[in-house]
């Protein structure tokens, strides 16, 4: 059976469910492509000025007050056909698609979160698969008995020696979390003597 992995990425307006994704990006293994989106907040009057803060988006961009904002940001029903098409390339039913992603819980629930605020809950193209390259790493180190104090993207990465260009940039968390997640693997096939 063939499964396709998918390494995803959102950055919000907020950490809850009444915040949006702004920004997501998606890497498909098999190939390597990634394809990133900024999309226009549903919500306008729920965005956290922190989670700007941390993200670097800028308020009079979301709100579309700049000539910036008005092109980059996109509406988010034509966003969730775009990610649709783009999954669909992998030639894998829904079920065999497998979300990879940092925290992966959260990225899965804010996708699923903006298929439902789209009314498009029944197309969402990710099944009940998932790996999370923290949960990965907790793993690994609770069998060797050698746990962190700190699972973050940012800690992982400099365990490998990946560089993340632009941290809370969706599309460079991606390609961090795709990096990661491609060592872990090595690391774990050598503890296990798969070549």
């Amino acid at each position: 059976m063939d499964y396709s992995l998918i390494v995803v990425d959102t950055e919000t307006s907020g950490l809850l469910d009444i915040h949006d994704i702004i920004e997501l990006s998606l890497i498909r293994l098999s190939d390597g492509e990634q394809k990133t989106w900024f999309v226009k907040p549903i919500n306008l009057e729920n965005i956290d000025p922190g989670a700007l803060r941390v993200n670097k988006h800028k308020l009079e961009d979301l709100l579309g007050q700049t000539k910036y904002g008005r092109d980059t940001y996109q509406d988010p029903n034509k966003v969730i056909i775009e990610v649709e098409n783009f999954l669909s390339d992998d030639g894998v039913p829904t079920s065999n698609r497998v979300m990879v992603a940092q925290n992966v819980s959260f990225d899965m629930g804010m996708m699923q979160r903006l298929w439902e605020k789209c009314n498009s809950k029944d197309s969402f193209p990710f099944g009940r698969r998932v790996l999370d390259t923290m949960q990965i790493a907790f793993m690994m180190d609770y069998v060797e008995g050698n746990l962190s104090d700190s699972y973050s993207l940012s800690n992982l990465i400099k365990k490998y020696g990946i560089k993340n260009n632009k941290a809370h940039s969706a599309e460079s968390d991606t390609l961090a979390t795709k990096e990661l997640f491609i060592e872990q693997v090595k690391d774990l096939k050598k503890k296990m003597n798969i070549k």
